[in-house]
């Protein structure tokens, strides 16, 4: 388990948004690829940072001229992370090579009703036609459990494993289904049908500022997966990897991607970060995300852990 992403040539890469994009090609799965219930079902780390070290100049070139990657995004304007996710993705497959995207968002009905969707359908490299569902995930460990019950998402109806069953045991079941099949283009037979889930899961920390990740696996989730801290407001102390951090907090759709900022960029010491939260909190019962920053040798910002600040009465508060 990891704080961070690595290896996903990010520290040389400026742009929010080719930062994000070279995120979703490179960073860990949420899922363990091996486990029986998902064996061949879940687009595979490895595959992805071969995808990634095959994109390493086309990200640089992206990076020093962002223009279409910005383009792209701003015809799909949106406040929802996972359409952001989704349109992140989108430009990925139509720039890898030999692959063609067929539909993205393909909805399956049955009559007057709506069974589903089809998130992306494309041809790869090697002339199959892939499936995949897409999702791009936040949640937070609210039991002392190992189980993927335990972890519910920002708004609690959203659960890990309730997520699990409805891709597994009906998103990606669509295409086996008469209405699923019936939707499909002319002539498009489905060769893989994969789950694409990447995200963070986020251990509850004390008010001492200390967390801890566990040891023993989590039934069907990766051993590499993300990870990062909670903790309720009021706040007596964040987790801090030195005590000379410093912190910010980032909007929704900057949730993505390692954050880095210039070295002249607007940061807050503790003081200023407790006085943001208070007024955040006085306003407000959504969370925050927090990240803790530190100085690079160029004097830039790197991230060295996040987590949320939830309110005080959270889970109940949104229920």
């Amino acid at each position: 388990m990891s704080p961070l992403p690595k290896n996903l040539f990010l520290d040389s890469l400026r742009d929010p948004i080719v930062r994000d994009l070279a995120w979703v090609i490179g960073s860990p799965g949420l899922l363990d690829e091996t486990w029986t219930a998902y064996a061949g079902r879940v687009v595979d780390d490895a595959w992805c940072r071969t995808q990634l070290n095959t994109s390493v100049q086309w990200l640089a070139e992206l990076d020093n001229e962002p223009r279409n990657l910005h383009n792209f995004i701003a015809q799909r304007p949106t406040r929802r992370l996972g359409q952001y996710f989704e349109s992140l993705i989108a430009f990925w497959l139509a720039h890898i090579p030999n692959t063609q995207i067929i539909a993205t968002n393909l909805q399956v009905q049955n009559a007057q009703r709506t069974l589903g969707e089809y998130d992306f359908l494309f041809r790869d490299a090697d002339g199959n036609i892939c499936h995949w569902e897409t999702a791009v995930k936040f949640y937070l460990q609210a039991e002392p459990l190992l189980e993927q019950r335990a972890f519910i998402g920002l708004a609690v109806r959203d659960r890990l494993d309730i997520k699990l069953d409805r891709v597994f045991q009906h998103q990606l079941e669509l295409g086996h289904t008469p209405a699923g099949r019936a939707a499909l283009p002319t002539g498009v037979v489905l060769k893989r049908i994969q789950a694409f889930i990447k995200g963070y899961l986020f251990y509850p920390a004390t008010q001492a500022g200390k967390y801890s990740i566990p040891v023993t696996p989590i039934p069907g989730v990766s051993d590499n997966h993300l990870s990062g801290w909670w903790i309720r407001h009021p706040v007596s102390s964040l987790p801090q990897t030195t005590p000379d951090s410093y912190w910010t907090i980032l909007p929704r759709l900057r949730f993505l991607a390692p954050v880095r900022l210039d070295a002249e960029a607007s940061v807050m010491g503790w003081a200023e970060i407790c006085a943001a939260l208070d007024a955040h909190f006085t306003v407000s019962d959504e969370s925050v995300q927090v990240i803790e920053l530190q100085r690079d040798r160029d004097n830039s910002w790197h991230e060295a852990t996040r987590g949320f600040v939830m309110c005080s009465m959270w889970p109940i508060i949104n229920t």
